[in-house]
């Protein structure tokens, strides 16, 4: 009996030996694994920790070494430590370099660095410097150092456009200028009505909200421009431009009715019906690498026409909800008093984006671009960082600019507040789920817990 006692006793101690080396192992091998194949899930709402799509495309077109030096208060070198992660782990050509500025102060003034958290970017036998490392910085100098053109875009003014430099937030540009400036677009005024020609450098022509109408003059300089292959970005809002219009039509068979696109569904929380939501058409390249919607505020259709122009194509490049329509009664809207009437009005998904591409009318020159949006509104510093507002712009213009690298969601601009959007039906969900069902479920479940036990009983 004893010996059975003890040959039992070693099974046990064998059974234990064998399970913590199981254990062991296996633990080992999880870190050997999670060491090679590393998997990180980023549950912030600004997505905090992970690398803006724009960012990986950029550092996706590095073909020689990265060299990013940081200088760093004492102390505080960790402050940039999870970028620096991040960023190694999307490109392996990144090398970085942390010097202490408070012990370093030749080594900073020879590259004329005197605040903290500056950086020094090397590529290709070129340097930029950036005044303070962030993800949108690194972007910018990155952008800088790999294109050597100089790309200039001009916005017509003389109409009461958006202006740069306007008080109130809805008139403003101020923002679009910043952020075209870190994408390393150079942003100049044009006044069209004094020109005999839109200068040849223009890259991309910008009208963006006129509240006036256009001379007859100032409309064929545009028409010139695009039939020699410019590129033309036009936002127009909900005013009256009578030979706007009619150029629109006869020249490039658009249509710009004078109405007010409804939408008393699909609208952001807080907002009204004049502000929809707008759907991007993800199959072209300007929204195929974005993750958001946009808004619209005030907007007006813009709607293509059947034409006969072997030389022209049309594309839809953004529509408003299902559920919405193009109200043609302004004084309606005025009122406050909005209904759809069919024999009026026209039904959603109504386009308010429209892009017309011309054929080359010589051998060596380009075919033109002509993009016509039904809103300026959406990219004033009072809505741009709403939802996908500011990507939409960037990669309106982007694309205009034929910078393919260049389309896609881009980081929160640090100037952003963060904000979470939803639509009224998302926050009628959250209402009825939180409010309504889980009470609900938690009194059923106390009722069954009941009924359970008076029948055990």
């Amino acid at each position: 009996m004893s010996t059975f006692r003890a040959a039992r006793k070693y099974i046990y101690v064998i059974e234990l030996v064998l399970l913590v080396s199981l254990v062991t192992g296996s633990l080992v091998l999880v870190n050997y694994i999670a060491s090679r194949h590393r998997v990180r899930f980023d549950l912030t709402p600004q997505q905090s920790f992970t690398l803006a799509p724009l960012t990986l495309r950029v550092l996706e077109g590095l073909r020689e070494p990265l060299q990013i030096t940081i200088f760093h208060k004492r102390d505080e070198k960790n402050e940039f430590q999870d970028l620096v992660d991040l960023l190694k782990r999307a490109s392996g050509l990144l090398a970085f370099q942390f010097i202490d500025l408070d012990k370093n102060p030749a080594r900073a003034a020879s590259f004329d660095i005197s605040n903290y958290g500056a950086a020094i970017v090397e590529y290709g036998g070129r340097r930029e410097r950036v005044r303070y490392f962030t993800e949108e910085h690194l972007v910018t100098a990155l952008i800088r150092l790999t294109e050597k053109n100089e790309k200039i875009v001009r916005f017509v003014t003389g109409h009461g456009e958006k202006s740069f430099d306007a008080p109130e937030p809805v008139n403003s540009f101020s923002q679009v200028r910043h952020a075209l400036g870190l994408e390393n677009y150079r942003v100049e005024p044009l006044l069209l009505m004094n020109a005999s020609a839109v200068p040849e450098d223009t890259l991309i022509l910008v009208v963006a909200g006129p509240q006036e109408d256009f001379l007859a003059h100032e409309l064929e300089l545009i028409e010139r421009y695009i039939r020699q292959g410019g590129r033309v970005l036009m936002l127009f809002d909900s005013f009256p431009l009578p030979r706007v219009e009619e150029f629109l039509r006869e020249r490039f068979a658009i249509d710009m009715p004078r109405d007010y696109i409804i939408d008393t569904r699909s609208t952001l929380t807080g907002f009204d019906m004049l502000t929809p939501v707008i759907t991007p058409d993800k199959r072209h390249p300007i929204a195929a690498f974005m993750n958001k919607s946009v808004v619209f505020p005030y907007c007006r259709s813009i709607l293509p026409r059947s034409h006969h122009d072997a030389g022209m194509t049309q594309t839809v490049l953004a529509v408003s909800g299902p559920d919405s329509w193009a109200e043609r009664n302004p004084h309606s809207v005025r009122d406050g008093v909005v209904r759809f009437d069919p024999a009026e009005d026209m039904a959603g998904p109504v386009p308010v984006a429209v892009l017309v591409e011309t054929a080359p009318t010589q051998a060596d020159v380009s075919g033109g671009c002509l993009l016509v949006a039904g809103n300026s509104n959406f990219a004033s510093d009072h809505y741009i960082n709403i939802v996908g507002n500011r990507d939409f712009f960037l990669n309106m213009v982007g694309w205009l600019a034929e910078q393919q690298d260049l389309l896609g969601s881009r980081g929160s601009s640090p100037a952003a507040p963060e904000m979470y959007f939803m639509t009224r039906r998302q926050g009628q969900l959250i209402y009825w789920l939180c409010v309504v069902v889980q009470p609900v479920l938690v009194l059923l479940c106390g009722a069954l817990v009941v009924w359970w036990r008076r029948r055990r009983a």
